[in-house]
């Protein structure tokens, strides 16, 4: 399909415009062209009520609610198609000496082989037509990828709405606005899911509140970062992630510390950190709904996780344990009450039996730690008797056995990287199968960095600029126009060999 980017927008010295077309089949490959049109485009001085454009065959419309597109968007239309005519009814007078680009955008088709246009009719309404572009490249935020189909918008203000003009990127992530007025325009970039125009909260995006000014001399191609946007919270977020858990989220703007649940007393209720803003308590016994007041801000959160179907513990068939490891950590759903020390171990290599001592397993919250000091074994089974973990509600565990495997060093690789870079913060990330391996931080500028203890296979590096130093890749905050934050890929996978160290230089330039 041919893209914007290839179209040649403004014919002056034409009648009509008529750009590219779409694949078609054996039989007809040529998209509908336009045999008449009126305005015409180039056309100045233009005084129309209506614009009527004439095809050279009969065709249909394709989504014209999103394909037909009237630049600037400040009059209502209407469109009818008649045969071969397609009638634009304007539903108010034009504006005096402005622009307009009429967009058909894949919205006109042959009715036989289906082959659409992508076509720019530009006419104005004053004595000369505005001839300004401004181009964007619209790239994935987190994976630096190009996006198509993402909306280009400018505005005259950071307080309007719908935006003035507007296109979109195409498969390379590339966008060209053309026949453009002079002028100061704020920009935002975002995947109009919705087909309103309007850059909703939730919609993967980015905005400057810096403008840019266009004019006969703008040449600059802007790159835009889109992601999905930082959620800031007005009100409390809470949920229970199983019967005895709640999590709790708050805005930035209140704390725990004004925190209270009524009729549950919060000197006994265990928590922890879980993310920023976001903490989890552990209740000791099952509530159906609790009631949460912070400052002003107040909610009721009622417990719809099935009790019923409670295990304490997902089934875990397998764990490896590293040569910089020494425990395991087992998190059961519910809050712990006692042990009743009915672990056991068997070395899978000579069936011995390996017993634990009382030092060795310990209870904090809803985890059990099982430290394995250096108890010599490659591959064993622990044994979980039925009843080896209880609540304070009197719930137990189901029996459970867990083949537990020692990792040696030689079977494993290391990768160093040098990373060379003028960066005042950043931090770098390990990653294999798009999951998170290791995050290492506090670096300042260049630095060689060591990932040891991996297991064979492919894996990625990234480096974050960490802007607000919090060791944490920062999505675009659309209350105050901050981030994304930017993220450097290496652009090699890394093939990790056991008893291997692998050596990668990585120059980061912005």
């Amino acid at each position: 399909m041919l893209t914007f980017r290839y179209l040649i927008i403004i014919l002056l010295t034409s009648a009509c415009a008529q750009v590219g077309s779409i694949s078609g089949g054996a039989k007809d490959v040529m998209a509908p062209r336009i045999e008449f049109c009126n305005p015409s485009n180039g056309q100045l001085n233009a005084v129309v009520e209506q614009m009527t454009i004439e095809f050279d065959e009969f065709v249909k419309l394709q989504n014209p609610a999103e394909n037909i597109i009237l630049l600037p968007a400040n009059v209502d239309y209407e469109y009818l198609l008649k045969g071969k005519t397609l009638q634009i009814d304007f539903q108010e007078k034009l504006k005096e000496n402005t622009t307009y680009s009429l967009y058909l955008n894949g919205a006109i088709k042959d009715i036989t082989e289906g082959n659409d246009s992508l076509i720019q009719i530009a006419f104005s309404t004053g004595p000369e037509i505005d001839k300004n572009q401004a181009s964007f490249i619209v790239s994935d935020g987190y994976l630096g990828k190009p996006n198509k189909n993402v909306l280009i918008a400018l505005y005259d203000s950071l307080t309007q709405i719908e935006p003035t003009y507007f296109s979109k990127s195409d498969d390379q992530g590339y966008s060209r606005l053309r026949a453009l007025k002079e002028g100061t325009f704020y920009y935002a970039a975002f995947l109009d899911e919705n087909k309103n125009r309007v850059r909703d909260r939730d919609e993967i995006q980015f905005a400057s509140k810096t403008p840019i000014y266009l004019d006969s001399t703008f040449s600059d191609t802007l790159n835009l970062s889109i992601t999905t946007p930082k959620v800031v919270l007005l009100n409390i977020d809470s949920k229970f992630v199983t019967p005895y858990i709640l999590e709790l989220s708050i805005p930035n703007w209140v704390s725990f510390d004004s925190l209270k649940f009524k009729d549950l007393d919060l000197d006994v209720l265990d928590s922890y950190n879980f993310e920023e803003n976001t903490r989890r308590y552990i209740l000791p016994e099952y509530v159906e709904s609790i009631e949460i007041n912070i400052d002003t801000l107040n909610k009721k959160v009622r417990n719809e996780e099935d009790l019923s179907s409670l295990s304490l513990i997902n089934p875990i068939k397998k764990l490896e344990l590293f040569p910089d490891s020494c425990c395991i950590e087992l998190n059961f759903e519910a809050p712990i009450y006692s042990l009743n020390r009915k672990f056991s171990m068997v070395n899978l290599n000579d069936s011995s039996v390996i017993e634990f001592d009382s030092s060795q397993i310990s209870f904090n919250l809803n985890q059990v730690t099982i430290d394995f000091k250096n108890q010599s074994f490659t591959k064993a089974i622990i044994n979980l008797d039925s009843a080896s973990v209880s609540t304070a509600n009197g719930m137990v565990n189901d029996k459970l056995n867990m083949i537990i495997e020692r990792i040696a060093e030689e079977e494993l690789g290391v990768i160093k990287v040098n990373v060379e870079t003028e960066l005042d913060y950043w931090f770098i990330e390990l990653f294999q199968n798009n999951k998170l391996v290791s995050l290492q931080t506090d670096f300042v500028q260049s630095e060689v960095v060591s990932f040891a203890n991996l297991k064979p296979g492919n894996y990625e590096l990234s480096v974050v600029k960490d802007e607000n130093k919090n060791d944490r890749w920062d999505a675009f905050n659309p209350e105050d126009y901050s981030g994304p934050e930017k993220r450097f890929i290496y652009n090699k996978t890394i093939k990790v060999k056991a008893n291997w160290e692998h050596e990668v230089d990585f120059e980061i330039i912005e």
